[in-house]
């Protein structure tokens, strides 16, 4: 071991605090956006067409559900990561139908403060509060038992 090593103590039990609280808001916030483009969704399904795309009425259904789905798994911590990525796609595509591509400064910036803790569990993962773990935790005591 070199002199130089530095080494970064974590206290586990804040870092999964952290992590859950940052799903959880990120999830809400996820769901606040699609019960907008629910309540709003004749506008929506107007700005789609209006983009051009294909089958409309049945790409924007798919992508409000799939946030929809991606939010509650986010909340609950349940395919965390997966969950992190694909809402990361689906709510950047809902953005910019539901705004039908124009963009302003403030627009923008929310976008961004929204895709840092998608980010940021995707890559980091659920934590200790979340299904995820539970699931591994018993999928690990089976495997010892025999």
């Amino acid at each position: 071991m070199s002199e130089l090593e530095l080494h970064c103590k974590i206290d586990e039990q804040r870092f999964s605090l952290a992590l859950f609280l940052g799903r959880l808001l990120t999830g809400l916030s996820l769901l606040y956006v699609t019960v907008g483009c629910l309540l709003f969704y004749r506008e929506f399904v107007y700005n789609i067409t209006a983009l051009r795309v294909p089958f409309s009425v049945t790409v924007g259904f798919v992508l409000v559900v799939l946030e929809i789905f991606c939010a509650l798994f986010l909340i609950l911590g349940w395919f965390t990561r997966w969950a992190a990525a694909v809402a990361f796609v689906s709510s950047a595509a809902c953005a910019w139908v539901f705004f039908a591509g124009d963009l302003n400064k403030i627009f923008v910036a929310l976008c961004v403060l929204l895709a840092t803790p998608l980010l940021m569990v995707s890559m980091l993962g659920p934590g200790r509060i979340s299904l995820d773990f539970r699931w591994a935790q018993r999928r690990l005591k089976k495997k010892r038992r025999g």
